[in-house]
């Protein structure tokens, strides 16, 4: 079951881009500010669809899924913590970086794991900055963390970045 669990992920994202063994993980377990813990497997899809396809494995695997874009760790939320009730399986989006500027430069479309800094050199030559500038932005915190802490949950229509 293990073993067809494992080559499903691998026939979506390629065997280079599935993680199991302990050295093959630590940088998606260990954040800079958070204690260490394990989990199954980490995967690294390069595409959207791969990770739509990883998620369905995953969910019919029944795993707990774990989705980390940067792991800049200073909230701890993208690395595991404490033990869960069944496996955890990491995604890791930072493949999954693309940013496109839409509406003359006053909105964008970003892919998980595309970064507050990436995105502050896309809107330089516009005179535009991003929703947040806090520091995060120059140690490679992602858009999705960024909203999250800075204009997420009962800020998400009144913070500085509104998010659809």
């Amino acid at each position: 079951m293990k073993n067809n669990f494992l080559n499903s992920l691998k026939n979506i994202v390629g065997k280079n881009n599935v993680f199991v063994k302990k050295k093959d993980k630590a940088a998606f377990v260990v954040g800079w500010r958070a204690f260490e813990a394990d989990c199954e497997v980490v995967i690294t899809p390069s595409t959207l669809l791969e990770m739509w396809n990883v998620l369905n494995v995953l969910h019919n695997y029944k795993k707990i899924i774990l989705i980390q874009a940067s792991n800049t760790s200073l909230t701890g939320g993208s690395t595991p913590f404490g033990l869960y009730d069944r496996d955890l399986a990491i995604i890791s989006t930072l493949k999954l970086n693309k940013i496109y500027l839409i509406n003359n430069a006053t909105q964008i479309i970003a892919f998980p794991g595309s970064t507050l800094h990436k995105l502050q050199n896309y809107l330089k030559p516009h005179n535009r900055a991003p929703h947040s500038e806090i520091g995060s932005s120059c140690i490679g915190a992602s858009i999705v963390g960024g909203i999250c802490n800075s204009s997420g949950g009962s800020l998400i229509k009144r913070g500085p970045a509104y998010t659809e």
